[in-house]
């Protein structure tokens, strides 16, 4: 098969092939699992579990003071998102971009399992999803608006 042919069937390899002077073509080192990244920052991850912690603070003090509004969940939400956007890698920051309506959904959800006895009167389960939705609107838009705003930055300045 002639190298027009072969390239019409098979996409160009050249670059894989040998050049005409019997060398190896170089090829990009690959990656180990195992190796350390570069960047700075944290894992998607672990900046996940920053986010959780300090907004599940901020529900723990709501808890403890038997508000009705999640007034101090909502404010951690927004400085654990902000906390997490800044610590993670650059490389995985959409973990934490996607982050604020997710945990507070399962935040939500979770207090609501608990405080009515799982899910058993769906009176309940309506109460809450419109206070979700009144009040909780304002803590997710603010924390995913801080979130895509710092992400970003931070991809436009790549740091």
């Amino acid at each position: 098969m002639s190298e027009s042919q072969e390239t019409s069937h098979y996409g160009d390899f050249s670059r894989y092939r040998p050049d005409t002077k019997g060398e190896e073509p170089e090829l990009r080192p690959a990656r180990r699992a195992g190796r350390p990244s570069k960047e700075r920052g944290l894992s998607g991850w672990l900046a996940l579990v920053v986010l959780l912690v300090i907004a599940g603070i901020g529900g723990l003090i709501d808890q403890i003071s038997g508000a009705a509004v999640q007034g101090a969940f909502n404010w951690a939400l927004i400085l654990a998102s902000l906390v997490a956007i800044l610590i993670v890698r650059r490389s995985k920051m959409f973990t934490i971009i996607v982050a604020p309506p997710l945990v507070y959904f399962v935040a939500s959800a979770g207090k609501l399992y608990i405080t009515s006895n799982g899910l058993k009167d769906r009176g309940a389960l309506t109460d809450a999803a419109a206070n979700w939705l009144v009040y909780g609107f304002p803590a997710i838009a603010g924390a995913t608006a801080i979130v895509l705003l710092i992400a970003g930055i931070r991809i436009i300045t790549r740091r």
